[in-house]
């Protein structure tokens, strides 16, 4: 009986942890790298809160569901009729090509639509999976991903000032709490953030890279869990890709995203490499 009372108080204390890094890591002192290995969700998933449903073909049609083992995993954007703009730690723990499927022209999570087997994938070499240093992924679909409002979208032209307001949108969480990922499309528009200002909001989970910006009002809009791989966008250019946060719009942490003008090179080199075979 003792050994029992034993069980069911960890039991307790791990389902009371589970909650400490979205509940409480932004009012106490606390060391974040730590607890977020501990207790949140893992970050293949890490980082729309605050915003609005929309659609696919409102946004522009440039979104895809990418699935693995029939499951949502990330989201992506339609660069080419062939290629799939991501984030490369959505692959992580997912090595089996033949499982990923991409889905284009759908709102709604699970939803019938255009649906492709991927033939390749291509990440970065330099990519980093604790410090998510070069979080780019690039997929090459089997067939073209065409239909009705499917269109893809440019990459970013000019680099990002602090301040410019962007718009992210995907499947993920409207709160930390939320399990699973939402069944509706949503969209929030989000300003960029001083880099050396989220570098020290940062500085005790990680270091931020040159590869990363940060957007998001603090306590209020947000990329969160499961809106990873999407694309967050400037004047119908992709500019940046959802990487990762501690928590979903908190008073402290910014979302973090790829820097596409950053990684652009290796996009681009990719592109012509995968486009070639």
């Amino acid at each position: 009986m003792d050994m029992l009372r034993f069980l069911f108080g960890c039991l307790l204390a791990v389902v009371a942890l589970a909650r400490i890094d979205y509940v409480l890591a932004e009012d106490i002192k606390i060391d974040v790298d730590k607890l977020k290995k501990l207790v949140t969700p893992s970050p293949l998933h890490t980082r729309v809160v605050g915003g609005s449903v929309t659609t696919n073909a409102k946004l522009g049609g440039y979104i895809i569901q990418l699935y693995y083992m029939g499951d949502f995993i990330c989201g992506g954007t339609l660069i080419h009729e062939l290629i799939v703009l991501t984030a490369a730690h959505c692959f992580m723990g997912r090595p089996h090509i033949e499982d990923w499927m991409a889905v284009g022209g759908v709102s709604t999570l699970y939803e019938e639509g255009e649906s492709r087997d991927i033939r390749e994938i291509l990440q970065p070499a330099t990519f980093n999976s604790p410090a998510m240093h070069m979080d780019v992924a690039l997929l090459k679909m089997v067939t073209p991903m065409k239909g009705k409002d499917i269109k893809t979208l440019a990459l970013c032209t000019k680099p990002l000032k602090t301040g410019t307001v962007l718009t992210v949108s995907g499947w993920g969480m409207t709160h930390a709490e939320q399990i699973g990922p939402q069944k509706l499309l949503r969209t929030v528009n989000v300003p960029v953030i001083d880099k050396r200002t989220c570098r020290a909001a940062y500085r005790t989970a990680t270091n931020l890279s040159d590869t990363m910006f940060c957007a998001g009002v603090l306590g209020k809009q947000d990329a969160c869990i499961f809106d990873s791989g999407g694309p967050i966008v400037r004047n119908k250019e992709v500019c940046g890709i959802v990487s990762f946060g501690v928590g979903c719009a908190g008073v402290h942490y910014p979302g973090v995203y790829t820097d596409v003008t950053y990684v652009k090179p290796f996009i681009e080199n990719s592109m012509k490499v995968l486009l070639e075979k």
